[in-house]
């Protein structure tokens, strides 16, 4: 049996347009199956930066986590102020 846990697209309305990224997780989807997707995903970027920086997995990994870190909080940021001009604030 295969049950899909995520799907992601990526669209443009033009080709100088920013992209819109569109993420679904059904809701059948158990937090474990999720999170163990994701790691997966993680652990290949950073493999793949570290292979093309010629850098230690180690040391890839640490710069990635610290800009994980700041992109999700840009991300946090953005919704949040969505909601708030949504809301009228």
């Amino acid at each position: 049996m295969q049950k899909p846990i995520i799907n992601a697209t990526v669209s443009r309305t033009s080709v100088d347009a920013d992209p819109t990224f569109k993420i679904v997780v059904p809701n059948n989807v158990k937090p474990n199956e999720l999170e163990y997707v994701l790691s997966r995903v993680m652990y290949n970027m950073v493999r793949i930066y570290a292979r093309g920086k010629h850098i230690p997995f180690e040391d890839a990994l640490v710069q990635y986590k610290e800009a994980m870190a700041v992109h999700i909080g840009v991300v946090h940021d953005q919704e949040q102020k969505a909601k708030e001009e949504q809301d009228g604030r």
